[in-house]
Parts: structure tokens; C-alpha cells; sequence
């Protein structure tokens, strides 16, 4: 029973990594002197959906992905990208809102 209880809270604490989805995030990937942001954005308070994946770069700002429904979706779609662009030769961090990252259309 205690092992359940920990497995338990550490589930509910997993999950409460997402359910802050005030949090946005993204990613700073870089190519010589070129930028490109990848952010994670919750349209909602204190909930990770609905929720988009934004492409920044130079002056376009373009929505790539977005969930009503299924939690994680959008993380995992901007995960893969950020893989993409890895093996496409850009450096990318991932780096909080306050680095700068939150660009509202």
C-alpha cells in the first residue's frame, strides 16, 4: 500500500508538470547568426490544453500544431521538431518565457 501511495504522488506530480501549463516554454535554436524560436503555448490558465506550437522566425510568426484535447500533444510535436532542426544542423536550447521567448501574434 505505501508503495502505491509513492507511485501515486509521484504520478500526480508528473502530471502536475503539465496541469501548470501557465508555463510556456520553447526553444532557442541557432544557425550561424540566424534565430529560430520554438515555443510551447497554453491558451489556457493552469491547463495544458488548448495549446499551440509556434514557429518565430525572423518577422513571421506561424502556428504549426495545436490540441483541444489530447495533453501532450502539443510538447511532443514540438520536441520532434526541435530534433528536426538538431539534424538539420542548428543548436537549440530550451529556455522559459522569461529568457524572452513569449512573441504574441
Amino acid at each position: 500500500m505505501k508503495i502505491l501511495g509513492v507511485f501515486t504522488a509521484l504520478s500526480l506530480g508528473s502530471l502536475s508538470t503539465i496541469a501548470t501549463a501557465n508555463n510556456n516554454y520553447g526553444y532557442e535554436c541557432r544557425f550561424g547568426n540566424e534565430l529560430r524560436v520554438i515555443e510551447v503555448v497554453y491558451l489556457q490558465r493552469e491547463s495544458p490544453v488548448p495549446c499551440e506550437v509556434r514557429y518565430i522566425k525572423e518577422h513571421s510568426n506561424e502556428k504549426l500544431w495545436n490540441a483541444s484535447y489530447e495533453v501532450g500533444y502539443c510538447e511532443t510535436q514540438a520536441e520532434q521538431f526541435v530534433k528536426k532542426q538538431q539534424a538539420w544542423g542548428w543548436s537549440c536550447k530550451k529556455v522559459m518565457p522569461s529568457a524572452g521567448v513569449s512573441h504574441e501574434n
